[in-house]
């Protein structure tokens, strides 16, 4: 009877310690924010941002970071260049369609750590209806516990896709096919 009871005690430390082990944080949508910019006609970029679009969660293991496990949903919705006229044209059917898909969604399937404050993140990311494996670079800024001894995660995460391989093909000529993206991720 006590060998059972002090395995069940032993059992339930182990899995406390191993919970404990990893951190889980809840994006925060203001604080959060992707950045993009695109080639336009040859000469100029445009650049924007999806602010208080961003939202998921990240669950980080520093111990083991391939069990990381990271969401993130972009609401398309939010896409901002400064200019109403560039935004409404780019969330329309020609671009985004945000209509008829509102989210870009990441999901991880692997985590590859590089140093203490890089990592590699591939999963699949589901962009215009069309789901395709990608890899980005996500430099971890911070993981701590603030004054108040909560939890905090700050990473940016570089990414660079293809717009043609999703789908969205307006404009082939005139704007640039590599879409490059800043993830900033705050909890």
């Amino acid at each position: 009877m006590k060998k059972a009871i002090l395995s069940a005690l032993l059992l339930a430390r182990v899995l406390t310690q191993a919970a404990a082990a990893s951190e889980t944080y809840e994006i925060n949508p203001e604080n959060s924010s992707v950045l993009f910019k695109v080639r336009l006609l040859w000469t100029t970029n445009v650049s924007g941002s999806f602010r208080e679009g961003v939202s998921g969660r990240v669950s980080i293991d520093p111990d083991a970071p391939q069990k990381s496990i990271v969401r993130l949903e972009i609401k398309t919705g939010t896409l901002d260049t400064g200019l109403a006229a560039l935004n409404d044209q780019i969330k329309g059917a020609g671009f985004l369609d945000v209509e008829k898909f509102p989210l870009i969604i990441f999901k991880n399937t692997s985590t590859q750590k590089v140093n203490d404050q890089q990592y590699n993140l591939t999963g699949d990311l589901t962009f215009h209806g069309v789901t395709k494996q990608v890899t980005f670079r996500s430099d971890l800024i911070s993981q701590s516990k603030d004054s108040k001894g909560q939890s905090r995660l700050g990473s940016d995460n570089y990414l660079v896709i293809k717009r043609s391989e999703f789908g969205v093909k307006g404009d082939v000529g005139a704007v640039g096919d590599e879409i490059y993206l800043t993830i900033r991720i705050r909890d």
